[in-house]
């Protein structure tokens, strides 16, 4: 979890350390932060939160808790892998899904992830933040849906149809803050916006809603795993997400 976070932090947002993860956040229209941290040789994690008022903390606590799995009953997990074929002794033990704050910053990482490595993704993330992220004293934040929907983006040295795709999932959650049609906020409606398809919204289910079973088919890093390990992949629902990530840590 530690490593896989620090390889994608967000300048400004995000900062981790050997043991700790500590995040500024934007809930509807209060501004605030959080850090977790892991608290040596005991079975629990120390949770700080600063809010303008406690009316949502239960909200973030509940979303702190997806963000790193706490449910996550890795032993059964573990079994239910080593079945479908993979090989025990590369296994990550006690391995649960690294979550972001929520689909739309997920949906962002994914979209500007696509076809490069996570480094030049991850720098292009941090320019998006630092140029359109709003700031409340020393405290960076990640941008709102509408600052990059109403901006042309041409600071990001992305090809243009990227940049469009960014903008309309932002347009599109925009008007979902407007409409009371629950069916709309389904990830898998992101698949009517030009240029994403279903590696994105699986990544945005598995990091930004922390769904146990994605598995990421056409993902590059997966099928070269998979020409070099026999597995049965079928065999490891409903926790794919979990083969996903051990497969990526095997890199």
């Amino acid at each position: 979890m530690q490593s896989f976070l620090a390889l994608r932090v967000i300048q400004g947002v995000e900062n981790v350390t050997a043991n700790c993860y500590s995040k500024t956040l934007v809930i509807e229209k209060d501004k605030g932060w959080f850090r977790v941290s892991s608290i040596q040789g005991k079975h629990y994690l120390k949770v700080e939160i600063s809010l303008p008022n406690i009316e949502k903390l239960a909200t973030i606590l509940s979303n702190i808790e997806r963000m790193f799995d706490l449910n996550a009953d890795t032993t059964t997990i573990q079994t239910q892998l080593v079945r479908c074929g993979l090989p025990e002794n590369t296994m990550v033990t006690g391995l649960r899904i690294p979550g972001v704050w929520d689909t739309f910053e997920a949906g962002c990482r994914a979209i500007l992830g696509q076809q490069i490595s996570v480094k030049t993704a991850i720098a292009l993330l941090s320019q998006l933040t630092k140029e359109l992220g709003e700031t409340q004293g020393d405290k960076l934040f990640f941008p709102t849906a509408a600052a990059i929907a109403n901006c042309q983006l041409c600071f990001l040295k992305i090809p243009q149809s990227r940049k469009q795709t960014l903008r309309l999932l932002a347009q599109h959650h925009l008007n979902l803050l407007d409409s009371s049609d629950t069916q709309d906020s389904s990830v898998d409606i992101w698949l009517n916006i030009k240029g994403i398809g279903p590696w994105t919204v699986a990544y945005a289910k598995m990091r930004g809603q922390s769904c146990p079973d994605i598995w990421l088919n056409t993902d590059l890093i997966l099928k070269k795993q998979l020409a070099k390990i026999k597995i049965e992949y079928e065999l490891a629902r409903p926790w794919r997400s979990y083969l996903t990530l051990q497969l990526w840590s095997m890199t």
